[in-house]
């Protein structure tokens, strides 16, 4: 299994990787041919990888053992490939002599190398400790390039020291950088935006409600007449005097009628006559 250090990492390069902010990655790879379960997970946590770790050691595949320990690292450290020359060239194949690389970009938590340590001693006879780097401590991005380069040195001079007849299994852990370092890198990486001027150097002015109208309407208030200040005849008058005039005309109207009926006064005396007695 061998895969290049920027493809291990590649989550790391991914805008969603900024939310993994307690996590670190892990580097493991060996001459001998190591049965790994799950070697393209992305993110496990540091127990499960401990386990898999002594699973894989059991029956001690090679002769020496290099276990590494990054402080103070992310992810994102190792995306670029200048920043750790000869851990990329092992982890990505290149050596001839390395049969197995397996890598997780995040790690949730630390990787327990005292137990792999005391393992590999009762087990496999391992005589030598485990080595902490400490470079990846500050928190400019320029600082951290070069302790990163210097890191990959002192890796590459331990490897060559302790591996054996190439007959070696390294195990590279990291822990994750502290919350001051990670604020310090997100800032330096993506600065507040300030917005462009495109008026060049004239002085702005605050954009200000016109509120003069309301005073010259406040003030004409004051010195108008009375009847410049009310209204009288509102639309309920106006209505009420349409509705006044044709119900006036109407009783007009009638009024006149009632007065020009003409009615003799013989209409109302009584009958005497023998028409009269007929009727009856």
């Amino acid at each position: 299994m061998a895969k290049t250090l920027v493809g291990a990492l590649a989550l790391a390069a991914l805008p969603s990787a900024l939310a993994f902010r307690n996590t670190s990655p892990f580097f493991l790879f060996s001459t001998a041919q190591l049965n790994i379960p799950n070697p393209d997970q992305s993110i496990a946590q540091a127990s499960h990888i401990t386990t898999d770790v002594l699973n894989v050691l059991k029956g001690c595949p090679t002769r020496s053992y290099v276990l590494i320990e990054q402080l103070g690292v992310s992810s994102a450290d190792y995306v670029d490939d200048r920043l750790a020359p000869r851990l990329s060239q092992y982890m990505s194949g290149k050596d001839n002599a390395v049969k197995t690389t397996f890598a997780v970009p995040e790690v949730v938590g630390e990787i327990d190398q005292k137990a792999i340590k005391k393992y590999l001693e009762a087990e496999c006879g391992h005589k030598g400790g485990y080595n902490v780097f400490e470079a990846a401590s500050s928190e400019s991005k320029m600082d951290r390039r070069n302790d990163l380069q210097k890191a990959d040195d002192l890796f590459e001079k331990l490897l060559v020291k302790e591996a054996r007849s190439e007959d070696y299994t390294v195990i590279y852990s990291t822990t994750p950088p502290s919350e001051r370092a990670s604020k310090s890198l997100l800032a330096e990486e993506h600065p507040p935006y300030e917005m462009e001027n495109t008026y060049g150097n004239y002085d702005q002015m605050e954009l200000k409600r016109d509120l003069s109208s309301h005073v010259r309407r406040a003030n004409s208030t004051n010195s108008a007449g009375l009847f410049e200040r009310y209204q009288y005849f509102t639309p309920g008058l106006f209505m009420a005097f349409s509705a006044i005039v044709p119900l006036f005309l109407i009783l007009l109207v009638g009024i006149r009628a009632l007065t020009s009926l003409e009615v003799s006064y013989f209409a109302f005396s009584k009958e005497m006559g023998p028409n009269a007695q007929k009727k009856q």
